[in-house]
Protein backbone atom coordinates (compact mmCIF):
# COMPACT_ATOMS: atom_id res chain seq x y z
CA UNK A 1 0.00 0.00 0.00
CA UNK A 2 1.39 3.53 -0.68
CA UNK A 3 2.43 5.87 2.39
CA UNK A 4 -0.38 7.32 4.47
CA UNK A 5 -1.34 10.67 2.64
CA UNK A 6 -3.15 13.74 4.40
CA UNK A 7 -6.16 14.96 1.71
CA UNK A 8 -8.91 17.47 1.93
CA UNK A 9 -11.91 17.34 -0.24
CA UNK A 10 -13.56 20.37 -1.12
CA UNK A 11 -17.42 19.75 -1.89
CA UNK A 12 -17.75 16.52 0.03
CA UNK A 13 -20.51 15.56 -1.66
CA UNK A 14 -22.03 12.75 -3.87
CA UNK A 15 -19.15 11.68 -5.27
CA UNK A 16 -16.47 13.51 -2.63
CA UNK A 17 -17.83 11.86 0.35
CA UNK A 18 -17.78 8.11 -1.36
CA UNK A 19 -14.35 9.01 -2.14
CA UNK A 20 -13.49 9.75 1.72
CA UNK A 21 -14.88 6.55 2.21
CA UNK A 22 -12.72 4.65 0.01
CA UNK A 23 -9.42 6.64 0.73
CA UNK A 24 -9.94 5.99 4.59
CA UNK A 25 -10.41 2.28 4.00
CA UNK A 26 -7.06 2.51 2.06
CA UNK A 27 -5.26 4.13 5.29
CA UNK A 28 -5.63 8.07 4.30
CA UNK A 29 -6.37 10.64 6.29
CA UNK A 30 -9.17 12.69 5.06
CA UNK A 31 -10.69 16.05 5.68
CA UNK A 32 -14.44 16.35 4.27
CA UNK A 33 -15.29 20.63 3.85
CA UNK A 34 -18.72 21.07 3.06
CA UNK A 35 -21.09 24.12 2.67
CA UNK A 36 -23.21 23.47 5.62
CA UNK A 37 -22.97 22.27 9.03
CA UNK A 38 -26.42 19.35 8.55
CA UNK A 39 -23.53 17.93 5.64
CA UNK A 40 -20.67 17.81 8.07
CA UNK A 41 -22.63 16.10 10.63
CA UNK A 42 -23.68 13.65 8.23
CA UNK A 43 -20.19 12.79 7.81
CA UNK A 44 -18.96 13.00 11.24
CA UNK A 45 -21.82 10.42 12.09
CA UNK A 46 -19.87 8.24 9.45
CA UNK A 47 -16.66 8.82 11.23
CA UNK A 48 -15.15 10.91 8.59
CA UNK A 49 -13.62 14.67 9.73
CA UNK A 50 -15.47 17.32 8.36
CA UNK A 51 -15.54 21.33 8.51
CA UNK A 52 -18.56 23.22 7.71
CA UNK A 53 -16.98 26.02 5.54
CA UNK A 54 -17.66 28.27 2.47
CA UNK A 55 -15.40 28.19 -0.58
CA UNK A 56 -16.39 31.68 -1.80
CA UNK A 57 -16.52 33.89 1.26
CA UNK A 58 -15.05 31.73 3.92
CA UNK A 59 -11.60 32.90 5.84
CA UNK A 60 -9.22 30.12 4.38
CA UNK A 61 -6.50 30.59 6.93
CA UNK A 62 -9.07 29.00 9.88
CA UNK A 63 -8.76 26.03 7.87
CA UNK A 64 -6.21 22.82 8.71
CA UNK A 65 -2.80 24.11 7.73
CA UNK A 66 -0.95 21.03 6.16
CA UNK A 67 -2.49 18.66 3.39
CA UNK A 68 -0.41 16.34 0.76
CA UNK A 69 -3.26 16.45 -1.78
CA UNK A 70 -6.50 18.40 -2.57
CA UNK A 71 -9.29 16.96 -4.40
CA UNK A 72 -11.95 20.21 -5.40
CA UNK A 73 -15.17 18.13 -5.95
CA UNK A 74 -17.52 21.14 -5.51
CA UNK A 75 -21.10 22.03 -7.46
CA UNK A 76 -22.92 24.75 -8.55
CA UNK A 77 -25.92 23.42 -6.53
CA UNK A 78 -28.17 24.21 -9.59
CA UNK A 79 -27.86 27.72 -11.05
CA UNK A 80 -26.65 29.24 -14.59
CA UNK A 81 -23.49 30.11 -16.35
CA UNK A 82 -22.90 32.54 -13.00
CA UNK A 83 -23.34 29.43 -10.71
CA UNK A 84 -21.00 27.67 -12.83
CA UNK A 85 -18.46 30.34 -13.14
CA UNK A 86 -18.03 30.82 -9.18
CA UNK A 87 -17.82 27.03 -8.54
CA UNK A 88 -15.54 26.01 -11.14
CA UNK A 89 -13.71 29.08 -11.85
CA UNK A 90 -13.14 31.00 -9.34
CA UNK A 91 -13.74 28.59 -6.67
CA UNK A 92 -10.68 26.19 -8.33
CA UNK A 93 -8.36 29.22 -8.27
CA UNK A 94 -9.15 30.06 -4.77
CA UNK A 95 -8.75 26.52 -3.77
CA UNK A 96 -5.64 26.02 -5.86
CA UNK A 97 -3.89 29.21 -4.08
CA UNK A 98 -4.89 27.20 -0.68
CA UNK A 99 -3.43 24.04 -1.72
CA UNK A 100 -0.54 25.81 -2.51
CA UNK A 101 0.18 27.67 1.11
CA UNK A 102 -0.99 24.38 2.79
CA UNK A 103 2.24 22.43 0.92
CA UNK A 104 0.01 20.17 -1.27
CA UNK A 105 2.04 17.73 -3.63
CA UNK A 106 -1.52 16.72 -5.49
CA UNK A 107 -4.66 18.55 -6.39
CA UNK A 108 -7.77 16.98 -8.23
CA UNK A 109 -10.64 18.87 -9.35
CA UNK A 110 -13.53 16.43 -11.06
CA UNK A 111 -14.59 18.20 -14.13
CA UNK A 112 -17.35 16.49 -16.73
CA UNK A 113 -17.70 15.15 -20.12
CA UNK A 114 -20.31 18.23 -20.62
CA UNK A 115 -16.64 19.80 -21.69
CA UNK A 116 -17.11 18.11 -25.02
CA UNK A 117 -18.97 20.04 -27.78
CA UNK A 118 -19.56 16.93 -30.05
CA UNK A 119 -23.12 16.25 -30.61
CA UNK A 120 -23.07 13.67 -33.63
CA UNK A 121 -22.17 10.35 -32.14
CA UNK A 122 -18.63 10.78 -32.88
CA UNK A 123 -15.73 9.36 -30.72
CA UNK A 124 -14.01 12.02 -28.39
CA UNK A 125 -10.72 11.87 -26.51
CA UNK A 126 -8.86 14.35 -24.25
CA UNK A 127 -7.67 16.24 -26.97
CA UNK A 128 -10.82 16.80 -28.89
CA UNK A 129 -12.17 20.31 -28.94
CA UNK A 130 -13.93 21.75 -25.80
CA UNK A 131 -16.17 24.53 -25.06
CA UNK A 132 -18.11 27.15 -26.70
CA UNK A 133 -21.15 27.04 -24.12
CA UNK A 134 -21.10 29.39 -20.91
CA UNK A 135 -21.47 26.53 -18.69
CA UNK A 136 -18.43 24.57 -20.08
CA UNK A 137 -16.16 27.51 -20.46
CA UNK A 138 -16.76 28.47 -16.54
CA UNK A 139 -15.31 24.46 -16.38
CA UNK A 140 -12.98 24.98 -18.21
CA UNK A 141 -11.27 28.25 -16.39
CA UNK A 142 -11.32 26.22 -13.59
CA UNK A 143 -9.33 23.46 -15.43
CA UNK A 144 -6.84 25.55 -17.22
CA UNK A 145 -6.07 26.98 -13.79
CA UNK A 146 -5.52 23.61 -12.58
CA UNK A 147 -3.60 22.53 -15.48
CA UNK A 148 -1.22 25.40 -14.99
CA UNK A 149 -0.67 24.95 -11.07
CA UNK A 150 2.86 23.45 -11.13
CA UNK A 151 1.58 21.03 -8.56
CA UNK A 152 3.58 17.42 -9.09
CA UNK A 153 0.60 15.64 -9.86
CA UNK A 154 -2.09 18.12 -11.36
CA UNK A 155 -5.06 16.10 -12.75
CA UNK A 156 -8.23 17.21 -14.00
CA UNK A 157 -10.99 14.29 -14.11
CA UNK A 158 -13.56 14.56 -16.88
CA UNK A 159 -16.82 12.74 -15.27
CA UNK A 160 -19.24 10.95 -17.75
CA UNK A 161 -23.43 11.11 -16.11
CA UNK A 162 -22.98 10.08 -12.64
CA UNK A 163 -26.01 7.31 -11.20
CA UNK A 164 -25.77 5.14 -8.30
CA UNK A 165 -27.32 5.15 -5.01
CA UNK A 166 -30.41 7.38 -4.65
CA UNK A 167 -29.63 8.79 -8.04
CA UNK A 168 -30.96 7.11 -10.63
CA UNK A 169 -33.87 9.26 -12.76
CA UNK A 170 -35.06 6.58 -15.09
CA UNK A 171 -35.54 4.20 -12.79
CA UNK A 172 -37.81 6.00 -10.35
CA UNK A 173 -39.78 7.74 -13.15
CA UNK A 174 -41.04 3.72 -14.44
CA UNK A 175 -41.27 2.63 -11.16
CA UNK A 176 -44.07 5.32 -10.52
CA UNK A 177 -45.71 4.32 -13.29
CA UNK A 178 -44.58 7.41 -15.59
CA UNK A 179 -43.71 5.31 -18.98
CA UNK A 180 -43.81 8.34 -21.49
CA UNK A 181 -39.67 8.87 -21.67
CA UNK A 182 -39.46 12.09 -23.29
CA UNK A 183 -37.01 13.87 -25.31
CA UNK A 184 -34.01 12.67 -26.84
CA UNK A 185 -33.44 8.82 -26.98
CA UNK A 186 -31.59 7.70 -29.16
CA UNK A 187 -28.07 9.30 -28.11
CA UNK A 188 -25.27 7.55 -26.44
CA UNK A 189 -24.75 8.30 -22.87
CA UNK A 190 -21.45 7.83 -20.73
CA UNK A 191 -21.97 6.40 -17.93
CA UNK A 192 -20.08 6.13 -14.14
CA UNK A 193 -21.06 4.93 -11.00
CA UNK A 194 -20.44 6.81 -8.12
CA UNK A 195 -18.12 4.78 -6.70
CA UNK A 196 -15.83 4.21 -9.64
CA UNK A 197 -15.84 8.09 -9.87
CA UNK A 198 -14.27 7.46 -6.25
CA UNK A 199 -11.69 5.58 -7.04
CA UNK A 200 -10.67 7.48 -9.99
CA UNK A 201 -9.72 9.80 -7.74
CA UNK A 202 -8.25 8.12 -5.21
CA UNK A 203 -5.89 6.76 -8.55
CA UNK A 204 -5.35 10.17 -9.48
CA UNK A 205 -3.72 11.18 -6.21
CA UNK A 206 -1.44 7.98 -5.88
CA UNK A 207 -0.81 7.16 -9.45
CA UNK A 208 0.41 8.52 -12.69
CA UNK A 209 3.03 10.14 -14.31
CA UNK A 210 4.11 13.50 -12.17
CA UNK A 211 2.76 16.55 -13.97
CA UNK A 212 -0.58 17.99 -15.42
CA UNK A 213 -2.78 15.46 -16.64
CA UNK A 214 -6.37 15.44 -18.11
CA UNK A 215 -8.59 11.69 -17.98
CA UNK A 216 -12.13 10.99 -19.12
CA UNK A 217 -13.58 8.91 -16.73
CA UNK A 218 -17.03 6.34 -17.41
CA UNK A 219 -17.28 2.76 -18.15
CA UNK A 220 -16.17 2.86 -21.28
CA UNK A 221 -19.71 1.41 -22.28
CA UNK A 222 -21.76 4.01 -23.47
CA UNK A 223 -25.22 3.17 -23.98
CA UNK A 224 -28.95 4.37 -25.71
CA UNK A 225 -31.56 6.29 -23.18
CA UNK A 226 -34.09 4.08 -25.31
CA UNK A 227 -32.08 0.76 -24.43
CA UNK A 228 -31.73 1.54 -20.73
CA UNK A 229 -35.12 2.41 -20.60
CA UNK A 230 -36.26 -0.67 -21.99
CA UNK A 231 -34.15 -2.97 -19.76
CA UNK A 232 -35.20 -1.38 -16.92
CA UNK A 233 -38.75 -1.32 -17.19
CA UNK A 234 -38.18 -5.64 -18.56
CA UNK A 235 -36.48 -5.99 -15.26
CA UNK A 236 -39.11 -4.11 -13.24
CA UNK A 237 -41.22 -6.09 -14.58
CA UNK A 238 -42.92 -3.05 -16.25
CA UNK A 239 -45.10 -2.82 -19.46
CA UNK A 240 -42.64 -1.36 -22.27
CA UNK A 241 -41.78 2.27 -22.60
CA UNK A 242 -43.52 4.72 -24.57
CA UNK A 243 -41.12 7.23 -26.39
CA UNK A 244 -42.65 10.64 -26.85
CA UNK A 245 -39.69 13.47 -28.32
CA UNK A 246 -42.02 16.12 -26.97
CA UNK A 247 -42.54 15.03 -23.62
CA UNK A 248 -39.62 16.24 -21.04
CA UNK A 249 -36.76 15.05 -21.12
CA UNK A 250 -35.47 14.67 -17.21
CA UNK A 251 -34.50 16.54 -14.58
CA UNK A 252 -30.41 17.78 -15.44
CA UNK A 253 -31.83 18.71 -19.34
CA UNK A 254 -34.45 20.44 -17.56
CA UNK A 255 -32.37 22.17 -15.28
CA UNK A 256 -29.50 23.15 -17.66
CA UNK A 257 -31.65 24.09 -20.64
CA UNK A 258 -29.66 22.00 -23.21
CA UNK A 259 -30.31 19.24 -24.93
CA UNK A 260 -28.74 15.85 -24.68
CA UNK A 261 -25.73 15.07 -26.43
CA UNK A 262 -24.89 12.30 -28.85
CA UNK A 263 -20.89 11.31 -28.07
CA UNK A 264 -18.93 8.13 -27.29
CA UNK A 265 -16.69 9.75 -24.61
CA UNK A 266 -12.93 7.47 -24.99
CA UNK A 267 -11.70 6.17 -21.69
CA UNK A 268 -8.44 4.57 -22.56
CA UNK A 269 -6.21 7.11 -21.05
CA UNK A 270 -6.76 6.80 -17.08
CA UNK A 271 -7.00 3.11 -17.64
CA UNK A 272 -3.03 2.94 -19.27
CA UNK A 273 -1.78 6.00 -17.32
CA UNK A 274 -3.54 5.27 -13.75
CA UNK A 275 -3.98 1.18 -14.18
CA UNK A 276 -7.50 2.45 -13.28
CA UNK A 277 -10.95 0.21 -14.23
CA UNK A 278 -14.29 1.14 -13.25
CA UNK A 279 -15.74 -1.93 -10.91
CA UNK A 280 -19.68 -1.40 -12.63
CA UNK A 281 -17.97 -2.03 -16.82
CA UNK A 282 -21.50 -0.67 -17.98
CA UNK A 283 -24.74 0.96 -16.15
CA UNK A 284 -26.47 -2.59 -16.60
CA UNK A 285 -24.04 -3.75 -14.19
CA UNK A 286 -24.13 -0.70 -11.91
CA UNK A 287 -28.19 -0.67 -11.81
CA UNK A 288 -28.19 -4.80 -11.63
CA UNK A 289 -26.55 -4.20 -7.91
CA UNK A 290 -28.23 -1.39 -7.09
CA UNK A 291 -31.95 -3.34 -8.00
Amino acid sequence: MSASLKIAVLGCGYVGAEFARQARAAGHDVLGIVRSEASRDKLLSEGISAEAFDLQSGDWSLLPARFDAVVYAASTGGGGPEAYALAYDVGVKRALAWARAVGAQSFVFTSSTGVYRQDDGSVVDEASPVGGAPTADAILGGERAVLASGFAKARVLRFGGLYGPARHHLVDQLRRGDNVIGGRVDHFINYLHRDDAASSILAAIVGGPIGARVYNVGDGNPVTKEALAKWIAKRLGLAEPVFDSSAPAGPRVAKGGRTQPNRVVATGLIRVELAWNARFPDVFAGLSELF
